[in-house]
């Protein structure tokens, strides 16, 4: 049986803010559509996905009660569809707690589905701030990997940079002193041993933004510091953390960064990451698609970040990425433009292109290519 008895929560909650003449309700939304073409990597054949999604990203604010939401309704077509990385996507199911997502209609050639991508309840109370729903919970700092990112995890391959899927979670959030601040999260699953717990402390000490946390996450108990500073005008971040599942095996986890700013608006950032857990190179491109967190087969990572906001209208971003072990590679260009419309629209093309051997871990990845269309309202 579906449990809805969050979706009535919020139901409510939203009821009675808009009810009050006081409460302040503000929206906002964007439509945009992302292609993609690619070649399976499992027969081979070429295929096409086209996605278009509709966001409608509602607010009520009433005294010290905020209700944030964003409801997506999205429509997927193309030969994508026929592809077997789709029919494995679909045997996956949903990390989310709450069932607050579907498929409205399938057929062979369109798939029409929805989600709360967002829905969260919040309370600025004497006590500290908390916030219920669905959410992103984000203790990381580094740029391209992001180890103490242990809720809302992403692979720097992913399409849609900045789309994470929320978590399910109660997050509680304090002041700590003038520079610092507490929280702790608590994120259930329908098995206990797959909930997470974890609290986090953070400061600015000795002119160092540092913080510490520890939790377990889905069995795994993990304890990890992070800090980021600057120096002679280069900035430095830094990420380390301890996972031991309870199997008893541990490993590290860590990322140091590099970066500059240039008055040209030019952004460089140059980063190491160490990976204590390689995964198994030999179906690890499928495994991707199938698991909720980042895989890497090898231990040690270079990867390279630049971007710039070339004029109000143009703006680019470029990853490289390089796995020191086997010496594959990955180019991933994207390039944005504003286009000269009074309405906020934006296109967005991008490539990721792979190299090494036909058995490292991207040599054997197939060229993407994207074209992305978003309108804000």
């Amino acid at each position: 049986m579906v449990d809805r008895t969050p979706l009535v929560a919020v139901g409510l909650a939203w009821l009675m803010l808009a009810s009050n003449a006081a409460a302040d309700f503000s929206h906002s939304g964007s439509l945009k559509n992302l292609s993609a073409g690619s070649r399976s990597l499992v027969d081979e054949d070429r295929y096409f996905s086209n996605l278009t999604r509709l966001r409608l990203e509602p607010r009520y604010r009433y005294e010290d009660w905020v209700l944030d939401a964003a409801y997506d309704l999205e429509l997927v077509t193309g030969s994508f569809l026929d592809s077997p990385e789709f029919a494995l996507l679909r045997e996956v199911p949903d990390p989310r707690y709450w069932d607050l997502q579907g498929d409205v209609y399938e057929s062979g050639d369109v798939l029409a589905r929805h989600q709360l991508y967002r829905g969260t309840i919040q309370w600025r109370s004497p006590a500290g701030n908390f916030r219920f729903g669905r959410q992103q919970v984000n203790w990381s700092t580094a740029l391209i990997w992001n180890p103490m990112d242990i809720l809302n995890p992403v692979s720097p391959l992913n399409l849609e940079p900045d789309e994470r899927i929320g978590v399910d979670a109660v997050l509680w959030d304090s002041p700590w002193g003038a520079t610092g601040r507490i929280s702790a999260v608590h994120a259930p699953q329908h098995g206990d041993k797959e909930a997470s717990t974890a609290a986090r402390a953070k400061r600015f000490v000795a002119g160092v933004d540092a913080s510490v946390m520890i939790g377990d996450f889905a069995g795994t108990t993990k304890a990890g510091v992070s800090g980021s500073s600057s120096v002679a005008g280069t900035g430095w971040r830094t990420e380390l953390v301890w996972s031991e599942a309870d199997t008893g095996d541990g490993y590290w986890q860590g990322v140091a960064d590099l970066n500059w700013a240039y008055r040209n608006g030019f952004n460089l950032a140059l980063e190491y990451f160490y990976n204590g857990q390689p995964a198994r190179p030999g179906n690890l491109d499928l495994l991707r698609l199938v698991s909720t967190r980042p895989l890497y087969t090898g231990r040690h990572y270079i990867g390279l970040l630049a971007w710039q906001d070339i004029n109000p209208f143009w703006q680019y971003r470029v990853v490289v990425i390089r796995n020191a072990d086997d010496a594959s590679w990955v180019l991933y260009p994207r390039s944005t433009w504003t286009l000269p419309f009074k309405r906020e629209i934006y296109l967005t093309a991008g490539a990721q292109w792979f190299g090494g051997d036909n058995d490292s871990e991207y040599g054997r990845l197939e060229p993407v290519g994207l074209m992305e269309l978003q309108w804000f309202f």
